[in-house]
């Protein structure tokens, strides 16, 4: 039997570069986020995470970096959302795992 790869070398390389960004408490709480809000502010994002200004800040900047995140400037507002939408199927599959007994 010839066993073939689902998919080619190259999305998996761009897979594993997108779940290292989001493989941080906070980064992934910011996606969590996201799926539920499609798109929030950085303010708003800083004050449902309880987080300090600079810390968001630094978190979003890298994940807007490595293109996981999209934003777009209103204004003086600066919103956020997810680049991919169904990363939300990331966060209802590790849900899902840790609520297994």
């Amino acid at each position: 039997m010839v066993l073939t790869e689902r998919v080619d070398s190259a999305k998996l390389t761009s897979a594993l570069q997108m779940l290292k960004v989001i493989a941080h408490p906070v980064r992934l709480a910011v996606v969590d986020l996201l799926t539920e809000h499609k798109k929030l502010t950085v303010l708003q994002i800083q004050e449902a995470l309880s987080l300090e200004q600079a810390i968001a800040s630094q978190h979003i900047t890298l994940m807007e970096d490595k293109g996981v995140l999209l934003s777009e400037k209103v204004g003086r507002n600066k919103y956020i959302s997810l680049r991919f939408p169904k990363m939300k199927n990331i966060v209802i599959c590790l849900e899902n795992c840790c609520n297994q007994a």
